[in-house]
């Protein structure tokens, strides 16, 4: 059985043996049930689920932060007088593999404040990325395959 299911049931359980069917109370019984399958991990063939679903959240707070930060720096360069952008186009080049990896992977890129993904090479070997502040082209392309591509991976893979 899919563990994420098996997670949502254990949470409906939970809401059951509370009669209460708040939300609260879904997001407890899913935090229990969690913990549930963690502590049965090593009995269980496959063990990614935990570590997918905790790349998950890491993934959706590295993308909330990025996004608060990259608003801020889009915003700072607008109200002010001198202009702190360096527009560039940079290739950044790809570690993931699938189509959906690539797709999520340009998705996020071009969702963060500051930066778009314009194409991707016939060969999916990189992604032409366009960078409002490019200044450095070396520390862009780290930031993208240290932060979102690895995560990507891990979520996507287990």
């Amino acid at each position: 059985m899919n563990l994420f299911l098996l997670n949502m049931l254990l949470a409906g359980g939970w809401m059951l043996l509370n009669g209460d069917f708040a939300s609260t109370d879904f997001v407890i019984g899913f935090i229990v049930g969690f913990i549930a399958l963690t502590l049965t991990q090593p009995y269980q063939n496959s063990s990614g689920y935990v570590k997918r679903f905790t790349s998950s959240i890491t993934l959706c707070f590295t993308f909330i932060y990025q996004l608060i930060i990259g608003s801020f720096a889009v915003v700072w360069d607008v109200i002010t007088p001198t202009h702190l952008s360096d527009p560039k186009i940079i290739h950044v080049p790809l570690d993931v593999q699938s189509d959906f990896q690539i797709m999520l992977l340009a998705n996020l890129i071009s969702l963060t404040p500051g930066s778009l993904t314009l194409d991707v090479s016939e060969d999916k070997s990189y992604l032409v990325v366009h960078a409002m502040f490019g200044k450095d082209e070396d520390a862009i392309i780290s930031d993208i395959k240290n932060s979102f591509e690895r995560l990507v991976i891990e979520v996507t893979d287990g």
